[in-house]
């Protein structure tokens, strides 16, 4: 089963994805959980340690994509060989938990990055067609790396979303995308909940639309963050934990495919 996490930055994407991760790992599957996101976040939310989050994310080691993907001439590989990035780059943590971290295709200067997106493009078809492990994506915030293709042949999309009319739009653009790419399961997390009238605002909001849970606004949250630690570690019974483990329960019966 593959499943990316997308959204508005500042959705809380990257805790839901890493405590999505865990919990799915504690149930006997082997999960890689992959960083796509700028901020590199999840290695901490995944409860690693400092020393494993400093390292260098995958689409940041230029060599290798100038290797992979570069042909004479100028031009580029459109498969690029991929097959051996999980065992070269992922670092294991807890729950049967694999964190591979890919960074984001970086958009300074002028020149095509177009080796870059083949790169990833190749990548997470891999980890989505060719593995039979569950795979959650933690994708950057934002619409270009659907707009190049590179959330094709998933089993299902997550979209994060806030009880804010700016949340809400992202959400509603990355549907018509989500759409234009045949991805079948879309659904949305409502996340920072705080009342009744949060969750008639974002059913009213998105009402063509499944919602596979409410989370509510946790201040343990908060103060796993403070001290940089997951908050499946901090507080495994705090409310998110309790609720994540309904969508959780949710995903497995309705999307995993033996």
């Amino acid at each position: 089963m593959k499943v990316v996490i997308v959204g508005k930055g500042g959705v809380g994407k990257t805790t839901i994805a890493a405590c999505l991760a865990r919990l799915i790992g504690r149930c006997g599957y082997n999960v890689i959980a992959v960083d796509a996101d700028p901020s590199l976040n999840l290695a901490r939310a995944l409860g690693i340690d400092d020393t494993t989050a400093s390292l260098k994310p995958v689409l940041y080691d230029e060599d290798l994509i100038k290797e992979r993907t570069l042909l004479p001439g100028g031009a580029y590989r459109l498969n690029p060989k991929v097959d051996d990035v999980v065992g070269r780059y992922g670092v294991r943590g807890p729950d049967n938990v694999t964190l591979l971290r890919l960074g984001y295709v970086k958009t300074g200067g002028t020149r095509c990055l177009c080796p870059e997106y083949a790169f990833l493009r190749a990548l997470l078809t891999h980890l989505i067609l060719g593995r039979r492990d569950v795979v959650v994506v933690d994708m950057v915030a934002g619409l270009e790396p659907m707009s190049r293709g590179v959330a094709r042949g998933i089993d299902l999309m997550i979209c994060v979303t806030e009880p804010t009319v700016k949340s809400v739009d992202v959400t509603r653009e990355i549907l018509r995308l989500a759409k234009d790419l045949n991805i079948k399961n879309f659904v949305v997390v409502g996340n920072k909940v705080v009342s009744d009238e949060d969750v008639v605002f974002i059913e009213k909001s998105l009402n063509e639309v499944k919602v596979l849970g409410y989370i509510p606004y946790d201040e343990n949250v908060v103060k796993a963050d403070k001290l940089g630690i997951s908050i499946l570690d901090y507080n495994p019974n705090s409310p998110i934990i309790t609720e994540l483990d309904k969508v959780k329960e949710l995903i497995l019966k309705n999307y995993l495919h033996p």
